[in-house]
Parts: structure tokens; sequence; C-alpha cells
């Protein structure tokens, strides 16, 4: 656990710098839609630390996102520490983690969570509708992050790998 207070921030970081830096590559469309890797790691440590866990890392990370964007400072911290905070909810007994496909289904939940609630508060006072905002940001950033969390699929378990080399 105390490993998991320094390992966990500094992976948040470098997501971040990856994410603010090299992201934009691989944007999709005029309206820019990206994957949000940032908040597929605060998933991740919801489902492994609970909610609390999520919740906080959440903030920070979101914190630190929205200061660095520069705009509506908060917004980013909410939507993270709710998502956060909902990955908390499938965190396992004991050292079990969610099967892999599961993972998806909680990303694509807690993305969709995230988004509905940045873009939603985002776009009010403009004349965008909510179905366009549905439609145009919500789902297809929430549908780009999961495709993108598919490569959580390909990490083997660390079990696997010590089983494989004592064979």
């Amino acid at each position: 656990m105390r490993f998991n207070i320094i390992k966990y921030p500094i992976i948040l970081l470098a997501l971040i710098l990856l994410q603010k830096s090299f992201i934009s590559v691989i944007a999709l469309s005029k309206l820019n839609i990206t994957p949000d890797i940032v908040l597929i790691a605060v998933i991740y440590i919801g489902i492994k630390e609970g909610k609390i866990g999520g919740s906080v890392y959440g903030f920070f990370a979101g914190l630190l996102l929205d200061i660095l964007s520069g705009s509506f400072v908060g917004l980013l911290a909410l939507a993270y520490t709710v998502s956060g905070f909902v990955a908390g909810f499938f965190k396992t007994e004991g050292d079990r983690f969610l099967s892999k496909y599961n993972f998806l289904l909680v990303t694509f939940i807690c993305s969709l969570i995230s988004c509905f609630l940045y873009y939603g508060l985002y776009s009010q006072g403009t004349s965008t509708g909510f179905a366009d905002v549905m439609l145009l940001y919500v789902f297809t950033s929430a549908t780009y992050t999961t495709l993108i969390s598919m490569v959580i699929l390909v990490i083997p378990k660390r079990k696997t790998l010590e089983r494989g080399f004592t064979d």
C-alpha cells in the first residue's frame, strides 16, 4: 500500500504529460475527440484501491489537468472524482481484479459518467443542444476511451507471468 502512494502519482503525472503533449495526434474528426488515458488510470486505481482511493487520485489528476488547460478549473476534477468513486464500487475482495472484459464495461460506464459531467456542464450556455452534446461528445469520447483501454487486455497478469517462469 505504501508503494502505491508513490507509484500512482508518478504514473498519473506521466499520463497527464503524455495526454497534454501527444494525445492530440490520435484525435478523431474536426471535433477533436481524444481518448482520456488519465481517466483510464483513475478507473484502474478506483478498482484497485476502492472508492476513496479512486476519488482522491481522480480529484488530484483532474485538478492538475484543469490547471494545465486553463479553463473551468475544477470541472475535470469533479468528473474524475465521480468516475473514480464509481469505479471503486467494482473493487473485488482480496487481491482479485475484475476480469479484463468487465474492466472494459466499467471503463465505458465511468467514462460515460465523466464525459456527461464534463461536456454537460461545459456546454451550458452555448447554442449546442443536449442531444448534440450527447451524440457528438459524450458517446464518442466514452467509446474512444474504452477502445483505447483495450490495451489493458493485452497486458498479462503478474501471477500468469510468475507461473510461466516457475513451470
